[in-house]
């Protein structure tokens, strides 16, 4: 689990360390005579000391809060609001730090309070990030980023920075997440901005972690702890500690990962923060789950779940629940691991399925309901024995005790028997939602090249056109007696020409005019005739295609298609390529066949490429099968086969 810190420090302040930069604000203080002007600077001297005193910074605030009170004083509800933003994102309460922070933006925009505008339009970025709306956390901090920069803030220019690097972080996307926290780091570095520092190392840190570059990331983090140290910033030297613990522990250093974590617990813990208490725990609970500790790992999880969903944290559950799913199937408890699973599922896709809900009760119905009836059966022999004479009893124990251990055997046999079964349910509804998620990713993807082939075609695509026309109208008005720039201008022009039916070829492969219309055998060959035959003869034969194929079907088909030939194109160097399918009763197969170079399909596989990934996973949604023949110097062949 990575950790991060939320730049919510947005006030631009003065280059020192923090001790410095509270004592300052202390000294204008008592050197401040109106009340008004008080409520600002206890606002200041909050948000310093939440970092490192957030009891005192508490205390502080209350006294800014009854300023603003005793003195109707609007702005200085704007503090108050953009404090409890703060407050509450640190402990983990996104619904009221949302709250607070659009009560604060709403009296910024009033009274034109820039700096507090940028605060609570950040703070808005990182609910938004901590809730997994990644598109809308990055809007916010571009407006908190346009307002700093309008008011000429440098910190909080760098400090925006730093919160687009970690909303790319977290999005996976690590080129973006490293450009904006690079330059972040140059900026408040040369600020002396220890605390912005801080951040951006941790960023960059968590960036070499996750594409694990554990000695870059730990060197990152330990440039970061003496700025920690001077500064006193322990929310800071938490995130650090984390960061460490996860490196160590992905380069199997169990016991030292274990000392961070706990180093970390200690400070979420001064903190009172439920948000970082129930990370911490599942970090925890994976290292015992690593060491086949599984009944430690399942009480620190469980802890780490309760936290998370009394925070609404719905990242906390999702990761909880699917390592609670892993440990209570290394138990045995097939049961418990189904629950578990079926939670994480629907918190993933936001899918609730009742129906497994009632389907797992009922199993568990019917198997106390077998126990209980041997356990009845057990007792009414017990009470056979009592009635017997003394001369029978020793025989009829020993058919009773025979019976026993026959019942025992028996239930054991059937206990075994619901444990596969629930072992074999738990792993087929894996598959079934594996097969639901691939759906819905083509679907998706379908609708996005729908989208992107729509916007090429009629945005881009006509202006290309209408700059053609327009360039041509230029050429013919203007007089050029120079060959040379004739001659540039006509190139020019056919460059524009060429870049309109780069575009229109682009839009049409993502979305054929004949798709879906004309049946997967005239899409395909529709798609061939626009390859350069100069370059690839391409044949394409067809059978049994008479009536169409159901719509999902024939979209995947032609995207399976279109990769491979795309594949052939850019990396085989083949002159000749052959498309055979052929319609069957019980199914279709593609036949995809080349001259090229070929290559090794294990270490294709091995390289994870893209472009195999796309094809097996569109064939595996048709629960069909594919089968790549290939070798270095023999050309490729792939078959495929999906049932109808």
């Amino acid at each position: 689990m990575k950790r991060f810190i939320t730049f919510i420090l947005l006030v631009p302040l003065c280059a020192f360390p923090q001790s410095r930069r509270i004592d300052s604000l202390r000294t204008v203080l008592a050197n401040t005579g109106t009340d008004t002007a008080k409520c600002q600077i206890y606002y200041l001297l909050a948000i310093e000391l939440l970092t490192m005193a957030p009891a005192e910074a508490e205390k502080v605030m209350a006294v800014s809060k009854r300023i603003a009170v005793k003195e109707g004083y609007n702005p200085g509800m704007a503090y108050v609001f953009s404090f409890n933003a703060i407050q509450a994102n640190y402990k983990g309460d996104y619904a009221g730090s949302k709250n607070n922070a659009e009560k604060a933006l709403a009296i910024s925009l009033k009274y034109k309070l820039g700096p507090i505008e940028a605060i609570a339009k950040n703070t808005l970025g990182i609910y938004y990030w901590q809730t997994g709306n990644y598109a809308q956390a990055v809007e916010m901090h571009l407006a908190a980023l346009k307002v700093r920069e309008r008011l000429n803030d440098s910190v909080g220019i760098s400090k925006s920075l730093g919160n687009l690097g970690q909303v790319y972080l977290d999005n996976e996307k690590y080129k973006e997440a490293e450009y904006y926290a690079l330059q972040g780091l140059a900026l408040c570095k040369k600020l002396k901005e220890n605390y912005v520092t801080i951040n951006c190392l941790h960023i960059l840190a968590n960036i070499n972690a996750a594409q694990k570059k554990y000695q870059r990331a730990l060197a990152f983090d330990r440039e970061a702890l003496p700025l920690c140290l001077a500064d006193n910033n322990k929310r800071g030297l938490s995130q650090i500690y984390s960061n460490m613990a996860n490196c160590y522990e992905a380069m199997n250093d169990l016991e030292k990962a274990r000392q961070y974590q706990m180093k970390v617990l200690e400070s979420d813990k001064y903190f009172e923060s439920k948000k970082w208490i129930s990370d911490t725990y599942l970090n925890i609970g994976r290292l015992f789950w690593r060491e086949a500790k599984y009944e430690q790992a399942t009480d620190w999880l469980n802890r780490s779940l309760e936290l998370s969903v009394a925070t609404d944290s719905k990242k906390g559950q999702r990761d909880a629940w699917k390592m609670l799913e892993n440990v209570l199937e290394k138990r045995g408890k097939y049961k418990e691991a189904l629950v578990a699973y079926q939670n994480y599922q629907a918190i993933n896709e936001d899918i609730i399925n009742e129906g497994n809900d009632k389907e797992i009760a009922l199993m568990q119905t019917n198997y106390e309901t077998q126990k209980k009836e041997q356990k009845i059966t057990l007792l009414n022999r017990e009470n056979t024995i009592q009635k017997l004479s003394i001369a029978k009893q020793k025989t009829t124990l020993g058919i009773v005790a025979g019976s026993a251990v026959a019942l025992l055997g028996f239930a054991g046999l059937l206990y075994n028997r619901n444990q596969n079964k629930q072992k074999i349910i738990l792993q087929d509804h894996k598959l079934e939602q594996r097969a639901e998620l691939t759906r819905a990713v083509i679907e998706a993807e379908e609708k996005e090249r729908t989208r992107i082939a729509s916007d090429l075609h009629d945005g881009v695509g006509q202006l290309f056109s209408a700059v053609k026309m327009n360039l041509n109208g230029l050429i013919e008005r203007v007089d050029m007696p120079r060959d040379e720039d004739r001659f540039l201008a006509e190139k020019t022009l056919a460059l524009v020409e060429e870049s309109c039916k780069e575009v229109r070829h682009i839009s049409h492969q993502m979305m054929p005019n004949m798709l879906l219309k004309s049946g997967i055998a005239s899409d395909v060959k529709s798609f061939i005739e626009k390859i350069d035959s100069e370059k690839l003869k391409v044949k394409v034969e067809a059978n049994g295609f008479k009536d169409k194929l159901e719509s999902n079907v024939e979209t995947v088909l032609y995207r399976v298609i279109q990769e491979a030939v795309n594949n052939v194109i850019k990396h085989s160097r083949a002159t000749l390529l052959n498309i055979k399918l052929d319609r069957e009763a019980t199914g279709i197969s593609v036949a995809i066949t080349d001259n090229g170079v070929g290559f090794d399909p294990a270490v294709a596989e091995a390289s994870g490429g893209i472009g195999l990934k796309n094809i097996t996973a569109r064939v595996d949604y048709l629960k069909g099968t594919v089968d790549y023949r290939s070798a270095p110097g023999a050309g490729t062949s792939i078959k495929v086969w999906v049932p109808v």
